[in-house]
């Protein structure tokens, strides 16, 4: 379970089995770069070389993300004693970023925003990515805003399926120049929307 606003009601308890979900910190940084690089990125061949640059970039970004201490913004780590090391302690088996997305102050069409689920690769097919989606709606609801969404590649049909299974729905296809002449899959935006808890007593 994940509690990150004190003043937040108790959320329901997760399984027992699933693995340990925390916020990260800027500590983590480097173990999540490598997380996100080896699961987003190809670095055989030609890509080698430029793989560094690709590194560095992602972990720039997460690290000024999570130095900004957003109060709508959460990067989660999945933990595993699987991978445990002396040194680093538990592996990081996944991770997961949410933040709030408003498109203007006015406008009520608040939501969370759900990007870079990653999971390593020795980690994989054990629930790691279902644990991390079901940590979001946990988040959405102490931050008491109940529409998830999330973009998918239309040809990552595997990615569909978890989405799928975790109540996900297509909600809007976004295409592209590149898309429009085949080079490249349509974006698909999913969306979820949970049932806020039921008040206090």
């Amino acid at each position: 379970m994940v509690q990150i606003d004190s003043n937040s009601p108790p959320l329901p308890a997760t399984d027992t089995a699933q693995p340990l979900i925390r916020p990260a910190r800027l500590q983590d940084v480097e173990r999540l770069t490598d997380v996100l690089t080896t699961s987003f990125y190809d670095c055989s061949g030609w890509r080698y070389w430029v793989y560094p640059f690709i590194r560095l970039g992602i972990q720039e970004d997460l690290k000024q993300r999570l130095k900004a201490q957003s109060p709508r913004y959460a990067c989660l780590m999945a933990m595993s004693s699987a991978g445990a090391t002396p040194a680093d302690g538990p592996a990081i088996a996944g991770t997961v970023e949410a933040s709030l997305r408003q498109p203007w102050p006015w406008q009520g069409d608040r939501h969370i925003y759900i990007s870079n689920l990653a999971v390593g690769q020795s980690f994989r097919r054990q629930g790691i990515a279902s644990a991390l989606l079901q940590s979001c709606e946990q988040l959405a609801q102490q931050w008491r805003i109940y529409d998830l969404r999330l973009h998918v590649m239309e040809d990552n049909l595997a990615a569909q399926a978890l989405y799928r299974k975790a109540g996900f729905g297509v909600f809007q296809t976004e295409d592209t120049p590149a898309s429009w002449i085949g080079l490249q899959a349509r974006r698909l935006l999913l969306r979820k929307t949970i049932t806020p808890p039921a008040p206090w007593p």
